[in-house]
């Protein structure tokens, strides 16, 4: 005996059909004309009552918001996008090397205390450790002494000048007064610059000519970054060199990631930077939409695979660096149209069908499929962006469908 989902679906069906084939000039039917001269359709009238009747009449499945997370069923949207022009890429979450900082001290120097460790959040400017340094005591004695030979040298031009002047002394000592203030303007020149290449700033060099400065020795390594200190090298009374490797300190700011995907052999060729992409943290979370930012033009030397970069902004840090995540990326010239999962379809009694969201539970609603590919089908009649459907346990509902028509002849 033919169930009434049986009627509803074939009826739904016969007007999906009816709906495609209306949409071709050259599919429509001409007028009949009957005895009495008057036009008629009756084919067609007959199709579109069975299918109001369809939607009036819409077969639903009744359940609860905990009957539907006990059946493992998850809602997602009715799309639109490619369904076959989709590369899948294997890629690897790493530092945004923008904002990542390798702090090591530009002197050498004994680590006298340390005021971090791993795991803390730093500020730019932070105070991290304090050095003792005999090649910064050295720089910092020798800025004061080319100080004070440019304030004597100073005196000693003016002296010169006012006595030749004067006509008092001769122009000999006159000229090697002003010869001498320049040497010494430029010894000054140069042992400042030497300490703004071991990162002494001119408030500190003011500091240090007040005399307030700390003791010469003392070389303060601050935080070049605001971020997460993820490693910690430096250890108390430790001789750290200029530029030691690994560095004393490695700072972070996770607030943005790079994902960097392999892009093999042909699909080089089929994306650029602006493509979109999806991307699959495998954590059972909702994918994250982005787009490509970058692709290299360079084929990786061991791999032989090219790289698509992609900027994520990871405010929640539901990315970390060394993860591997799946990225989705839609190829050029990929057509979009109307799309779900391949898992949202099911098929009852021979028609295709997805589970629309209703405030009760599940609406069965024919659908008319287009093109299909392992993860997408195209939907052509049925269903529209925008409506919520079953993407995964549909099964579980087509399942309950039928239990409910052995139970009682109809869903519950």
């Amino acid at each position: 005996m033919t169930s009434t989902l049986t009627r509803t679906l074939l009826a739904g069906t016969a007007a999906l059909a009816l709906l495609s084939a209306c949409s071709e000039p050259s599919a429509q039917a001409p007028a009949r004309e009957d005895p009495a001269g008057t036009d008629t359709h009756e084919g067609t009238a007959e199709t579109s009552r069975a299918g109001d009747n369809h939607a009036d009449g819409a077969e639903e499945i009744e359940l609860t918001d905990g009957d539907i997370d006990a059946l493992g069923i998850t809602i997602g949207q009715v799309d639109t996008g490619p369904v076959d022009g989709e590369v899948e890429l294997p890629a690897e979450v790493r530092f945004d090397q923008t904002r990542l900082a390798h702090v090591s001290p530009r002197v050498s120097g004994i680590v006298h205390v340390v005021h971090v460790t791993e795991g803390d959040t730093v500020e730019t400017g932070q105070l991290l450790a304090v050095l003792d340094s005999r090649a910064l005591a050295d720089a910092k004695a020798g800025y004061l002494s080319a100080l004070a030979r440019l304030d004597l040298a100073r005196s000693r031009f003016e002296r010169e000048n006012r006595l030749w002047e004067q006509q008092i002394s001769a122009e000999q000592d006159f000229l090697d007064a002003r010869q001498a203030l320049e040497e010494s303007r430029i010894e000054v020149r140069s042992a400042r610059q030497q300490l703004e290449a071991l990162g002494i700033d001119e408030a500190a060099r003011d500091a240090l000519v007040a005399g307030t400065d700390q003791p010469l020795t003392r070389y303060a390594l601050t935080a070049p970054i605001s971020g997460t200190v993820i490693e910690r090298h430096a250890v108390l009374g430790e001789v750290i060199e200029e530029g030691a490797q690994p560095p004393a300190f490695i700072i972070a700011d996770t607030s943005t990631v790079w994902v960097d995907a392999a892009i093999y052999g042909a699909d080089l060729d089929r994306l650029r930077a602006g493509s979109p992409v999806r991307i699959d943290p495998g954590d059972g979370g909702a994918e994250i939409v982005s787009e490509i930012a970058f692709v290299s033009p360079q084929l990786g030397e061991s791999t032989r695979t090219g790289r698509a970069r992609i900027v994520i902004d990871n405010a929640g840090e539901r990315l970390r660096p060394g993860m591997f995540v799946t990225v989705h990326a839609e190829a050029l010239a990929a057509q979009a149209g109307t799309r779900v999962p391949a898992t949202a379809l099911q098929t009852v009694d021979g028609a295709d069908v997805v589970f629309v969201r209703t405030d009760h539970g599940f609406e069965v609603r024919p659908v008319r499929i287009g093109r299909r590919s392992d993860r997408f089908a195209e939907i052509l009649a049925g269903v529209e962006p925008g409506e919520r459907i079953a993407t995964a346990g549909a099964f579980a509902l087509k399942s309950e469908l039928q239990k409910g028509e052995f139970d009682d002849g109809h869903a519950h």
